[in-house]
């Protein structure tokens, strides 16, 4: 791997740094821009989402880069429905308990998962994905009465995980075309790391 491509890894991975440690602090929820950064203001969503975007990607051997192609697209696509729908039930009114606990665990889970470099099917991997992001998806929603546009404040969370998502994947792609797996489980063990601080 040339320096230019390692330069290319780190200014991506550090541009995407997280700002706080959790999302969901009870801060003023607004409008449209107030969506577009919140995924942003915190490292639990920033990280799952970014892992969900590796983990499309995590797969080797010429079999499983037929099946990389299509996870490429329909685990991170899962993941933004998923999310859609856990924002939609919590808008609704249905009350889920431990759901910041959820997202705790989906962190630990997607670093861990990462790490131990774990291959999917595809249903699997949409399966997974969607898990994780149903619990982001809640909590997004039960911070919507706050919003004083909420189809805004939507809007604008679903731009910016679409583009975490995708850098996820861009990260993955280029670990992948240089063989450098290390890199996607080191990312994981990082992941797993923050989740278990995170929950002490």
């Amino acid at each position: 791997m040339n320096k230019r491509n390692q330069l290319r890894l780190l200014t991506l991975g550090g541009a995407l740094a997280p700002l706080s440690a959790m999302a969901h602090t009870g801060h003023e929820v607004a409008g449209f821009f107030q969506g577009l950064v919140h995924p942003l203001s915190g490292a639990d969503h920033l990280l799952v989402m970014l892992a969900v975007g590796l983990l499309a990607v995590g797969q080797t051997g010429e079999k499983a880069r037929d099946m990389t192609r299509r996870t490429r697209i329909a685990v991170p696509a899962a993941f933004l429905l998923a999310m859609v729908a856990g924002t939609l039930l919590a808008i609704a009114g249905l009350a889920v308990p431990f759901v910041e606990q959820g997202i705790v665990v989906s962190v630990i889970a997607a670093g861990g998962l990462l790490a131990l470099a774990v291959r999917f099917s595809l249903v699997a991997g949409v399966a997974v994905a969607s898990v994780f992001a149903l619990f982001h998806g809640l909590a997004h929603g039960a911070e919507l009465p706050l919003a004083a546009q909420p189809v805004a404040y939507i809007a604008g969370f679903l731009i910016t995980t679409s583009a975490l998502l995708v850098a996820g994947t861009r990260l993955g792609q280029l670990a992948d075309s240089y063989s450098m797996g290390l890199i996607s489980r080191l990312a994981g063990v990082a992941v797993a790391a923050f989740g278990v601080l995170a929950a002490v």
